[in-house]
């Protein structure tokens, strides 16, 4: 049902698309619309894309943060794609290559009404670091 692949710049529109419509829409990050919007693709080491049929339903990307370390960005599916197991697809696919890559660490980065993600990184064996404010921030240790 779904495809995992890497992103590839034609799919600029489609993901666009998808990190507005759930950090915008869906949760009301309007301050993120300028940034999302001009996708500079050279942030991200990878990014990684769920398709079904023909269409990106989800995300998952990643930055180096120093030699040891990423952070896990732009984690978004479809409402209507959550809850079947897509998001642990996409973070194993995502573990892989950061793994492949001699990567120690793993960072991530959640928002306090964000209630499913800070599930499902303790679920995936995150451990809770710290809070500031209204952000969550876990890390993973290979």
């Amino acid at each position: 049902m779904y495809e995992l692949r890497e992103f590839d710049i034609r799919d600029k529109e489609q993901i666009v698309k998808l990190w507005v419509d759930v950090s915008v829409k869906e949760h009301d990050f309007k301050e993120w619309e300028e940034e999302i919007s001009m996708l500079n693709e050279s942030e991200y080491e990878k990014i990684l894309v769920a398709e079904c049929n023909g269409e990106i339903v989800g995300s998952m990307a990643y930055k180096k943060v120093n030699d040891e370390t990423v952070e896990l960005k732009r984690v978004y599916i479809y409402p209507e794609h959550r809850g079947n197991g897509l998001a642990t697809k996409l973070l194993n696919a995502t573990l892989n290559m950061i793994k492949e890559n001699k990567y120690k660490k793993i960072l991530v980065e959640t928002w306090e009404n964000f209630i499913s993600g800070r599930r499902f990184y303790e679920k995936n064996n995150f451990v809770l670091q710290n809070i500031e404010g209204e952000v969550y921030n876990f890390i993973l240790e290979l």
